[in-house]
């Protein structure tokens, strides 16, 4: 069985929540996807390859091999055409009705773009092609996988898209409403390192770089007490573990991506007619010159206005 999962690492992370939440093991399917969410694949010892990495190879490496494959890409239709050409003669596609290319798929799953959580809709998909028995229910809490053992962390990323590049001064007045003088670890993806260590010289007597691997990484937010985030993939790598999170978001739609640890927190401006405005996960040309990221501790004081996730 052969599960095409395409676009960035917090869409692999769902999926993996979904099976998992399904009583199944990832590591049962072989996984195609972009080289981007390869971190996450060899951490979890996901049998993958990635299509982007060496076209040639991952294409005679899946030629007419998959009696199911699964295609969890939500729009392009592009993503169809490797489904057909990784099957079997015999097989079956299962895909969202919102794929371009559906038309090709023998099972055809229904898709909400706007509100439903994406992990719902990835375990309505796997269920109904693998043919499981399957209770559609609201998103609930997820238990944490290990006690809380480490101090808080602070996760900088995404901040390359204009819709996530918070200044260093908001990151700042963030991080003080919320440590409570509490110690804390920050850490980073490696093109924010510098940013990282800017932040880290804000709080010089209660924050720590946190500079490990990623796997490494990924052990220090199972078991930190709480993460601080944007919008992104290290939400959902604490949504995995069960971690409670404050998440910030700008443009992104929060109903889709909620972080899922028990007592998680949101954080985004509420007086903006464009947010959230994306669609499909894609973030369009944006006419108001990003207004949803600018000020945001000014619109939104942390101490006041945060409410845990229902």
């Amino acid at each position: 069985m052969l599960i095409i999962r395409p676009g960035g690492m917090g869409d692999l992370i769902c999926a993996d929540i979904a099976l998992e939440e399904l009583g199944l093991d990832s590591r049962h399917f072989t996984w195609l996807i972009e080289g981007r969410s390869k971190p996450w694949a060899e951490y979890r010892k996901l049998p993958h390859l990635c299509y982007d990495v060496d076209p040639w190879k991952t294409l005679k490496h899946v030629w007419n091999r998959y009696s199911l494959v699964i295609n969890t890409e939500q729009y392009f239709g592009l993503t169809e055409a490797y489904a057909l050409l990784a099957l079997t003669i015999s097989g079956r596609i299962a895909s969202f009705t919102t794929n371009r290319g559906a038309s090709w798929s023998g099972v055809v799953v229904s898709y909400d773009w706007r509100d439903e959580h994406e992990t719902l809709a990835f375990a309505r998909l796997f269920a109904q092609a693998l043919e499981r028995p399957h209770t559609e229910k609201p998103r609930s809490y997820r238990t944490r996988h290990y006690p809380s053992s480490g101090p808080p962390l602070v996760l900088i990323a995404g901040r390359q898209s204009p819709s996530r590049h918070l200044s260093l001064e908001t990151w700042t007045t963030l991080i003080a409403k919320w440590h409570h003088e509490r110690p804390f670890f920050i850490g980073a993806a490696p093109e924010d390192a510098e940013f990282a260590d800017q932040l880290t010289h804000r709080f010089v007597k209660v924050a720590q770089r946190f500079e490990g691997s990623f796997s490494e990484l990924c052990e220090q937010i199972a078991r930190s007490e709480e993460i601080l985030t944007m919008d992104g993939g290290a939400l959902h790598i604490a949504s995995f573990f069960g971690v409670p999170t404050l998440t910030l978001f700008t443009s992104g739609r929060d109903r889709k991506w909620l972080p899922l640890g028990q007592h998680s927190r949101i954080l985004r401006r509420n007086d903006l007619p464009c947010q959230p405005c994306t669609k499909f996960g894609q973030v369009p040309p944006c006419p108001y010159q990003y207004a949803c990221c600018l000020q945001l501790e000014k619109v939104m004081p942390i101490d006041i206005v945060l409410a845990e996730v229902q």
